[in-house]
């Protein structure tokens, strides 16, 4: 049985249709433990980087297959540049769950160009770039730790993840790291916040409601030069560009940080 959840918000300012999978997940407690446990340590071993020193910092842009902006890439990467940061980035079909579940660690900013939107439980869900499909990460879906997402009415539904995921999947992925998300109510779900945090973020920054994609990519951009060329701390950097920027102009939304 499938839940359809229509939330009239969106990066786009259209309608974002969220499809939830309903299960019933407590007969799997157990297996939950021994399952993710071993996935984790398997995923570590292979995967883990170092990073010898070098600043690091990776744009994941799950947008880039539908709405790609080469200019705000390229502004990303000089600002980086001129403080001396190697920018990695992962564009387009290349965001999938298996490479959240890869992404190597040692970042000192994480930066999230993709959908999101709150479930019917206010959970939020991070939309990547690959095509649903029932039959692939059947036990993830299981535990609810994935589902099927639409990022509007007539697009092709695509897999989303939750603060389960990044708990169970992405364990020791943000130690030292900054993560921002681009996308909508990004700061309306405590928990995907505090589990950035658990897992060694040093600050979580998002937007408190939808946004427009116009908007944020030209906040961010924005945001990544007053913390790392003006060098102010995160609570300065988001006052600052909610001061100058301002709010979203069809949505009236901010910036929020939150700091463990």
């Amino acid at each position: 049985m499938k839940l359809l959840l229509k939330k009239g918000v969106g990066i786009l300012s259209g309608v974002v249709t969220f499809v939830l999978i309903l299960s019933l997940v407590a007969f799997f407690s157990y297996a939950l433990v021994d399952f993710f446990s071993s996935s984790e340590s398997a995923v570590k071993e292979e995967y883990d980087g170092s990073s010898g020193g070098l600043l690091r910092a990776a744009l994941i842009d799950a947008l880039y297959v539908t709405h790609p902006n080469a200019d705000f890439t390229r502004s990303f990467e000089d600002t980086l540049g001129l403080v001396g940061f190697q920018v990695d980035v992962y564009q387009g079909e290349e965001v999938t769950v298996e490479f959240l579940k890869r992404l190597v660690s040692g970042y000192s900013l994480i930066v999230l160009r993709m959908h999101s939107a709150l479930s019917s439980r206010n959970e939020l869900y991070l939309f990547t770039s690959e095509p649903y499909s029932s039959g692939k990460y059947v036990q993830e879906q299981s535990f609810l730790l994935v589902k099927e997402a639409y990022a509007t009415e007539d697009s092709q539904s695509v897999f989303a993840v939750n603060w389960g995921f990044i708990k169970r999947l992405m364990a020791g992925k943000f130690d030292g790291a900054l993560v921002i998300a681009m996308g909508c109510d990004g700061a309306l779900d405590p928990l995907i916040a505090q589990e950035f945090i658990n897992q060694g973020a040093v600050g979580y920054i998002a937007w408190n409601g939808p946004v427009l994609l116009s908007h944020s990519d030209e906040t961010i951009l924005h945001l990544v030069r007053a913390l790392y060329v003006e060098g102010l701390s995160m609570e300065e950097a988001v006052s600052k560009i909610n001061n100058e920027i301002g709010e979203d102009p069809h949505w009236g939304t901010f910036l929020d940080c939150y700091i463990p």
